[in-house]
């Protein structure tokens, strides 16, 4: 990125309709072509070993026009590109026969407890860690995300309910009632 700062500020200072200026534009686009090529190469690799490694993969839905007006993190967001590697990852789930899940934008993954359910309305983006003052459980917030979007997913599926039947005993309210909270 610092080296494409430099080269578009070379170009700038070069008179317009230059041969200097035409080259300095032709280096330009030739590093926005790589930098796009490496980007690819990342995600369509990244996103074979996932496909790979797991049976099932569970994604937020994100309303990526909204964080895009956030101008700190802005040029990060748009860097990333999610929808180009969201829609990779679908064809090749769809190629190798495996499942993605999806939850909406609006389920409160950030802010639930993973042990006992307890939402906490007062999370910030800042709160990068915080305890449970039902189960006093330390929560790293992108651990507690991880696995709180993996059981919404697996709840929209109605996995997560057979398996706590089966594993910990609990009836089918309890878990209908966890989710509500």
């Amino acid at each position: 990125m610092q080296r494409l700062t430099v080269l578009q500020r070379r170009m700038s200072k070069k008179q317009k309709s230059s041969k200097k200026r035409a080259k300095a534009k032709f280096a330009v686009s030739k590093l926005h072509k790589q930098i796009t090529n490496q980007r690819y190469d990342f995600q369509y690799k990244l996103s074979s070993k996932l496909i790979g490694n797991n049976q099932a993969l569970a994604f937020e839905t994100l309303n990526v026009s909204d964080m895009l007006k956030n101008h700190c993190l802005a040029q990060y967001i748009a860097v990333a590109s999610r929808s180009s590697f969201i829609n990779t990852l679908k064809y090749k789930a769809e190629w190798y026969g495996k499942t993605i899940l999806r939850i909406g934008q609006f389920e409160p993954s950030t802010k639930i407890c993973k042990m006992c359910g307890f939402q906490n309305k007062y999370l910030t983006l800042a709160d990068r860690e915080w305890d449970c003052p039902d189960c006093n459980t330390k929560h790293d917030w992108d651990i507690n995300v991880a696995i709180n979007i993996k059981k919404f997913a697996l709840y929209k599926q109605n996995l997560i309910c057979i398996l706590h039947l089966r594993n910990e005993g609990m009836s089918l309210w309890t878990c209908e009632q966890w989710f509500k909270e």
